[in-house]
């Protein structure tokens, strides 16, 4: 869902020493999209609305589209109100590409309200990409993968992964095998 640009920036941020000055790109936020920038520099900014500012963009945005599900990603880190997820899911249901929301869920999955939403992708999409990204939250969630700081690490365990399963689902399996 973000670009690379982004995700430097991000890291960037939380660099400290030599990894902020190796990691140091003057064109940085030209690389950036609009919506990222919203999403990472409103809320940030100490005297200015924000929030505000970020509702106000939010409502200019046609759902589905990637700057609507962009926006209320950041608003529901920011704010964790349930009608964001909302949004976020409106969104996801109308794009034809919607694993960067399922990655964004994942990222998440430790908010209150996201583990049903992941739940619900896991059992019911069937695109892999997006029942992995909901895997991962999942498992992050649990606390199953509790010396892993971002949930995109687990990729490295794609076995583990492709072989989870939830337990309503192994009863199912189970159920009618035996009929």
């Amino acid at each position: 869902m973000n670009s690379e640009a982004y995700t430097d920036f991000k890291a960037q941020l939380k660099a400290v020493g030599r990894q902020r000055m190796e990691g140091y790109d003057p064109n940085l936020f030209d690389k950036i999209t609009e919506q990222e920038n919203l999403a990472v520099l409103m809320p940030a900014l100490k005297n200015y609305d924000g929030i505000a500012a970020l509702k106000k963009k939010l409502a200019e945005f046609k759902i589905p589209s990637y700057g609507s599900a962009d926006i209320a990603l950041a608003l529901f880190e920011v704010t964790e109100e349930e009608k964001y997820l909302d949004i976020i899911m409106d969104n996801y249901r109308g794009l034809a590409v919607n694993t960067p929301i399922a990655a964004g869920l994942a990222g998440f999955a430790k908010k209150p309200g996201v583990y049903n939403l992941l739940v619900d992708i896991y059992l019911h999409d069937k695109d892999e990409a997006n029942r992995v990204q909901a895997v991962v939250g999942m498992l992050w969630r649990d606390g199953k993968l509790n010396n892993v700081k971002d949930p995109m690490e687990l990729f490295e365990k794609i076995d583990l992964i492709r072989a989870f399963k939830l337990d309503s689902e192994e009863e199912g399996t189970e159920q009618g095998e035996n009929n």
